[in-house]
Parts: C-alpha cells; sequence; structure tokens
C-alpha cells in the first residue's frame, strides 16, 4: 500500500483536554460496527490509550471496565453487549 493510500482514510485532532479526548472516544463508540477497525498512531503521551481505553468503557457499557494498555500483553480481549473486543499495542 501507497503512503497516500494508507493515509487517504486518516484524520488527526487536536483536543485540548482529556474530557474532550473521552467525548470523542464516545461519538466513535457510539457509531462503530461490528468488524471495523479503528487504528491510533501518535507520540508516546499524545493520548491513545486514554482515547482506547474510553472506547472499550463505552462499547462494554462498563465506565469503571480495566482497560490496561496492551504493551507487554500485546492484545487486550474484552467480552462486550456488542461482541468481542480486541485491544491491541503494535508498536514494536
Amino acid at each position: 500500500m501507497s503512503d497516500e493510500a494508507a493515509r487517504a482514510g486518516t484524520h488527526v485532532v487536536i483536543l485540548p483536554n482529556e474530557t474532550a479526548t473521552v467525548r470523542l472516544a464516545q461519538d466513535i463508540a457510539d457509531i462503530l460496527k461490528t468488524g471495523d477497525i479503528v487504528a491510533l498512531s501518535g507520540h508516546l503521551g499524545a493520548g491513545k490509550s486514554l482515547l482506547a481505553r474510553a472506547m472499550l468503557r463505552r462499547l462494554a457499557g462498563d465506565p469503571a471496565l480495566e482497560a490496561p494498555s496492551p504493551t507487554f500483553t500485546l492484545v487486550q480481549s474484552y467480552d462486550s453487549p456488542r461482541g468481542l473486543l480486541l485491544h491491541a499495542d503494535l508498536y514494536r
């Protein structure tokens, strides 16, 4: 895949704070369909884990869901009312 093709569906979003990041994550989670993949890319500390955690919590219907970053396990899986959710850390 060319770099241009890879960027075709790419969006850069700059948010002012954690509250805005969580809100965006919830909005994204609300429109996801079975089989959708969300790929996050950004520098260390950019908020990828915060966004992913908020999406997982929304999709699982559990605001207190423990959702650690899968840095060491590579993939974390979660059962949810919407099906199996996978959170992968592909930084290798």
